[in-house]
């Protein structure tokens, strides 16, 4: 394009410095990239799930229990105790809802269905045991 200075007629040089534009378009690209990256982990708990070929995919999570193998007990990513998970079970109003229980594959099975036994007995009757997929 000619942009012309219509009182004496020269040209107007009109240098657009796409610098700054680069940057900050380059900064974007990197949040989201990084922000993405964050959001695709679920959890920071460590927990080796037990594997299974039957599998299912869960789309929602409502109530996660997850047991660790040094005996640590979180409820949604919270650290508890015993007590405490059954006292926020007691507090939720919906029992319809689903209670995950992610157990190390380390953790006693007495442990897992003392906690099973605890969901059942607050009301909810949805329970699922979280594994990974089995790669045949």
């Amino acid at each position: 394009m000619n942009f012309l200075d219509k009182r004496n007629g020269q040209g107007i040089l009109s240098n657009l410095d796409l610098t700054p534009v680069v940057d900050v378009v380059f900064n974007l690209l990197i949040f989201f990239a990084l922000s993405l990256n964050f959001a695709a982990q679920t959890s920071g708990i460590k927990v080796k799930l037990p594997k299974a070929s039957a599998a299912e995919q869960v789309k929602t999570e409502d109530i996660t229990i997850n047991l660790t193998n040094e005996g640590k007990m979180f409820y949604n990513d919270e650290a508890v105790d015993a007590q405490t998970i059954i006292e926020n079970l007691k507090k939720t109003k919906k029992k319809d809802i689903l209670v995950i229980i992610k157990a190390d594959d380390t953790v006693n099975h007495g442990t897992v269905v003392e906690t099973m036994d605890i969901v059942k007995s607050n009301g909810f009757s949805r329970l699922a045991i979280a594994v990974e997929r089995k790669d045949e």
